[in-house]
């Protein structure tokens, strides 16, 4: 009784994960949604590079565990980027290279004050997690495909427990 059980919650769950992957592709994001979603993967490289950069000026764990975690938000949203056919500008760039010009220099930039002293190094961190947390604020009120706003929502919850902990 308890394998039949947990096959058909196996089965059920397979069947609504291929329901959500098969309804995102028939789903068209716009051009306007695509750069997005092109700007948030690059968003999160330039976190991701700049707090591996400050792990190595400062030495702090905190640097270690954030950027670890921004990567796996790349992850995340180079999945959605590849779900919806778009290429990812952040793929095969090197740390600090960035498509984007304005982030391009918002990396020299904070990297350049977070090398300085470990508190001009937490100033970056507030300063890159307050900047994703306005952006993600602006994204979610745009409508989108569900999975798209599942995501944005996950990045949100992401950095604002980065900023509680550039914050302590």
């Amino acid at each position: 009784m308890k394998k039949t059980a947990l096959g058909m919650v196996l089965v059920l769950g397979l069947s609504v994960g291929l329901t959500t992957q098969s309804s995102a592709a028939t789903v068209k994001l716009t051009s306007a949604q695509q750069a997005q979603i092109k700007y948030l993967v690059e968003e999160e490289k330039l976190a991701r590079d700049v707090y591996t950069y400050l792990l190595g000026t400062s030495g702090s764990q905190k640097f270690r565990n954030i950027a670890r975690a921004e990567q796996t938000h790349m992850n995340l949203v180079s999945g959605v980027l590849k779900t919806y056919g778009v290429v990812d500008p952040s793929l095969d760039e090197k740390a600090g290279v960035f498509q984007n010009t304005a982030l391009a220099a918002l990396y020299k930039k904070l990297t350049a004050s977070g090398r300085v002293d470990y508190v001009g190094a937490l100033a970056a961190g507030v300063a890159i997690e307050k900047l994703d947390i306005a952006d993600l604020k602006t994204d979610i009120k745009t409508e989108t495909a569900s999975d798209v706003l599942w995501m944005l929502n996950t990045l949100l919850q992401g950095s604002e427990k980065h900023l509680v902990a550039f914050t302590r």
